[in-house]
């Protein structure tokens, strides 16, 4: 039902100025059919008392869409469960997802209460094949935006192992260091031994970020779950965290021009949960 992989995360800034860092940040690997079922038989997953849980809500929400742009895009309907949710978007993509499909999400599960993903994927397997996916980015403020992988980004790498990869335009607010004029590339692969997600960052056809998310595949113990948790103590907020801790040197340090979100209200579409900020709202 559910495989757990012991992983980090890598972000390379390649322009203007280099910066580099890499932190634990372990992942799941789950049917969204059975994501709150998700128990595996572990203490220290899924119950309600257990350090880390898994809610239907959490991942690719049912909201409006703010100035929407491009194709129509469909979360479903409030109350959807999230297989629905991922299908109705597919569908609204021209690529119903089939019956027999399974979804599985690459997340990080909640942690002692708190969810925050800077990204997720969702890959959609026919008999096992790769058939399309999903990544939806989040930002620190709340908001957060979906990106369809369809049957056109279908490629195999030299080995013959399909993947799918897609660059497409940010329009976006995630970095205050990073113009929302430019372009995400996503490459999602199935997770099996091994986890490796790429998202990738390009202004003016330049690549200037690089990121990933890979590790390998551990045993779903309490065991493990009490090990990496040790080894990366206090998941969400330590992620929340260096974020800040980074931008923070980007600016103060190596002295990137910063952007702010109100600046470039124009430029920010097809995104949920928008701030007030945006909306001119103060509910």
């Amino acid at each position: 039902m559910a495989r757990l992989y012991d992983a980090s995360v890598m972000h390379a800034r390649l322009w203007p100025k280099q910066h580099q860092f890499t932190h634990g940040a372990f992942a799941f690997a789950v049917d969204v059919e059975e994501i709150e079922k998700i128990r595996a038989g572990q203490w220290m997953l899924g119950r309600a008392w257990s350090p880390y849980s898994f809610r239907d809500g959490d991942f690719l929400p049912a909201a409006r869409v703010f100035q929407p742009e491009g194709t129509e895009v469909s979360f479903g309907q409030h109350g959807d469960r999230l297989g629905a949710r991922v299908r109705a978007f597919c569908a609204a993509q021209g690529q119903p997802v089939p019956a027999a499909a399974q979804i599985t999400l690459v997340a990080m599960p909640r942690a002692f209460g708190k969810s925050y993903n800077p990204v997720v994927f969702f890959l959609i397997t026919v008999d096992g094949a790769l058939t399309s996916g999903i990544a939806e980015v989040h930002n620190t403020f709340g908001e957060r935006k979906a990106w369809f992988l369809g049957a056109e980004c279908l490629k195999q790498d030299a080995e013959g192992q399909a993947y799918l990869q897609l660059r497409a335009p940010k329009r976006f607010y995630v970095s205050p260091f990073s113009a929302l004029d430019t372009e995400f590339e996503f490459t999602l692969r199935l997770p099996g031994e091994r986890l490796g997600l790429t998202v990738d960052h390009y202004e003016g056809g330049r690549k200037t970020l690089l990121s990933a998310w890979t590790g390998r595949q551990v045993p779903l113990t309490g065991g493990r779950l009490l090990w990496l948790t040790l080894k990366s103590p206090l998941l969400i907020l330590k992620v929340v965290v260096l974020i800040h801790l980074h931008a923070a040197w980007l600016w103060l340090a190596k002295r990137l021009p910063f952007r702010r979100k109100g600046d470039d209200i124009a430029l920010q579409r097809n995104l949920r949960h928008p701030t007030s900020e945006l909306t001119g709202r103060h509910d």
